[in-house]
């Protein structure tokens, strides 16, 4: 027999009997799904951690002053009043390191704030113009401050693009006043973007001022709460880690096996973790899917084996006209494969469903998932190769049957 009419007379058999071999795709339909699934989770939430590590910055680590805790989670403001804090000075020394390509110095609190009429608790974010490149921060409108800014501790201040459609939606937000702590500042720009940032807060709902401008009351002059470090490139990222320890230690005078009193983080680990999360994921949803598909190819061969010996006495009047065992074969393991194409087809439907339902959900943000055609060949090729595996048997065993044997069974 031909190709087309292999298939033809496999579509035949399994359409004479849909209940049952509608009940038989079901574990094919929900491992393949679950495979699909899998893969577009994986990607997702890999996609999620690269957009939210880009609106922190690129190559990047965190100073912070205390010892070092030994996580790799993000950083946390220390609170130890006995640890010595950072300096705009220790920033300075930072940005002459070569491997170094810029230091950002960061303070940081939460002041009220004046909008007109409109007033609320916020976070400001006092920092050195370096900031701009480290965190890749973009000025949608207006311009950022410079360091002639920092060093007159000008009241200029830089807000986010929410904060702007929020208080200004109808009106230049360019020369606007705003009261932080009760001191005015002027609006010289808007920040484009949104996303998180490292402190939990949002991109977009930012309040940014020259660093010397900040009112805030510090223990000693020119102290920070920590600084932002990009190295020239993710190659040197480790060497810049190892040039920023010994610069430090260097100048807090801390020789031999005195331990640091201060912590160095690296975003990459926090990039790290992330991924390892989201390979778990990935492996706990495939092995649902595993499982659901050898559940589904046993069931396939059950049913084939039954088919097999529901059918001897036409598999003998085939051979005894001229079918050759290959014949058989062929026959029985295309119909074995198409019920595992078709099952694997509504399984990836099921799994467009099921990402099209996770875009438009309310809660997803940022979070997409993509069905791509990568996905639909694996789903395809996993579906083809349950059909094969699982229907060699009893197609093997169909065509060993003797054509005399299969003409005595009424």
């Amino acid at each position: 027999m031909s190709f087309l009419q292999t298939l033809f007379e496999a579509f035949r058999s399994l359409a004479s009997n849909r209940l049952r071999t509608a009940l038989t795709m079901l574990g094919i339909v929900i491992g393949i799904a679950s495979v699909v699934l899998m893969l577009g989770v994986g990607d997702a939430v890999r996609g999620f951690i690269d957009r939210e590590l880009s609106v922190l910055g690129s190559n990047q680590l965190i100073v912070q002053r205390g010892a070092p805790t030994g996580g790799n989670g993000p950083p946390r403001r220390q609170t130890n009043p006995d640890a010595v804090m950072l300096t705009l000075d220790d920033a300075a020394a930072l940005n002459t390191l070569p491997s170094v390509a810029a230091a950002a110095a960061t303070l940081q609190s939460s002041f009220p704030v004046l909008y007109g009429d409109d007033n609320s608790q916020s976070l400001v974010l006092g920092v050195t113009p370096e900031m701009f490149r480290v965190r890749n921060w973009v000025v949608d409108q207006g311009v950022p401050f410079s360091d002639d800014d920092v060093r007159s501790a000008n009241r200029v201040i830089l807000i986010g693009s929410k904060i702007a459609e929020a208080h200004y939606l109808r009106r230049d937000p360019l020369g606007q006043v705003i009261r932080v702590g009760g001191r005015p500042f002027t609006v010289i720009g808007v920040l484009a973007g949104s996303g998180r940032t490292l402190d939990g807060t949002d991109l977009g709902e930012l309040l940014v001022v020259p660093i010397t401008a900040l009112p805030l009351a510090l223990p000693r002059p020119r102290s920070v709460h920590y600084i932002n470090v990009q190295a020239i490139s993710e190659l040197r990222l480790k060497e810049a880690e190892l040039d920023v320890a010994e610069l430090l230690r260097d100048r807090r005078r801390i020789t031999g096996d005195m331990p640091d009193d201060f912590n160095i983080t690296n975003l990459a680990s926090i990039a790290q973790t992330g991924a390892n999360i989201a390979a778990a994921l990935s492996i706990g949803l495939g092995v649902i899917g595993a499982v659901s598909l050898v559940v589904g190819g046993i069931g396939i061969m059950n049913i084939m084996l039954v088919s097999v010996s529901e059918r001897v006495r036409e598999i003998g009047i085939r051979m005894a006209i001229g079918a050759k065992p290959r014949h058989v074969l062929t026959q029985f393991l295309a119909e074995a494969v198409v019920m595992c194409v078709l099952g694997g087809a509504v399984g990836v439907v099921l799994a467009a469903l099921g990402v099209w339902g996770v875009n438009h959900a309310g809660a997803a943000g940022s979070f997409r998932m993509d069905l791509s055609a990568t996905h639909v060949l694996i789903a395809v090729l996993f579906s083809t190769g349950v059909g094969l595996f699982f229907g060699w048997y009893p197609a093997r065993r169909a065509s060993k049957l003797l054509p005399i044997e299969c003409l005595r069974q009424e």
